[in-house]
């Protein structure tokens, strides 16, 4: 307890703590609206760990910043290079947010939100609140309000094909439908009882007109492994 007060009594230690705190706090609260979101959708990673990255990397700035001020006059030091470390290390939660079902990939948005909010804590640390807040803004319009915009241009359809031989088509057809704009969703696979063929279920989120989807559909079922598609 002496050794903290005498700590206090430093007007070295008492600047950077009365630095630290804003500096924290405005982390807290961007970092945490931006997980709020993520929370909302039910998504892997939600505030407590949006806030956790983003107060870490904001420390870190700060205690960058204090160990110049500190060693300034003993060596040659670069207030930068310890937040340079938190691009990169952020990456290791990221991945662990990424699940790869078949040939769907879900959680890149919740991955590149967490990256996001380590450099909001970063911009916060160092005490750049206008940047910090500004990225919020534009962070969280592009996870909220983006994501409706385009819900309203898509529609929703299932898509039905038969195949004889299920490795060989799975690709092309993915490729057929992005290229139409028709991104899958979701994919189940089952096997006739006589175990002759194969049916994709795809869910697709269609954001093109109906003569691309037509298209699609006929490059699809031309394929030499299609016996047959339809769309619901």
């Amino acid at each position: 307890m002496e050794k903290f007060f005498y700590l206090l009594s430093n007007s070295n230690q008492v600047q950077f703590l009365l630095m630290a705190i804003p500096r924290l706090l405005v982390a807290t609260i961007l970092c945490g609206i931006i997980g709020m979101e993520r929370e909302h959708v039910n998504r892997p990673a939600g505030v407590r760990t949006h806030v956790l990255v983003g107060v870490s990397a904001a420390l870190i700035m700060i205690t960058s910043e204090y160990l110049f001020s500190y060693y300034e006059e003993l060596t040659n030091m670069d207030p930068a290079r310890m937040g340079a470390q938190i691009i990169s290390g952020i990456g290791f939660l990221g991945a662990g947010t990424i699940i790869k079902d078949g040939l769907n990939v879900r959680g890149l948005t919740t991955a590149a939100s967490l990256w996001a909010v380590a450099c909001i804590g970063i911009a916060s640390g160092a005490g750049f609140y206008s940047g910090a807040l500004l990225a919020t803004i534009a962070i969280y319009l592009t996870l909220e309000v983006l994501k409706k915009y385009m819900m309203k241009r898509s529609y929703y359809k299932i898509i039905l094909i038969q195949v004889v031989n299920l490795d060989d088509v799975l690709e092309q057809v993915r490729y057929e439908l992005e290229k139409s704009h028709i991104y899958i969703n979701h994919i189940e696979v089952f096997t006739s009882k006589e175990n002759v063929y194969k049916e994709i279920k795809l869910h697709v989120s269609v954001s093109s007109g109906k003569a691309m989807l037509d298209t699609a559909m006929r490059n699809i079922r031309e394929m030499d492994s299609v016996l047959s598609i339809d769309v619901e």
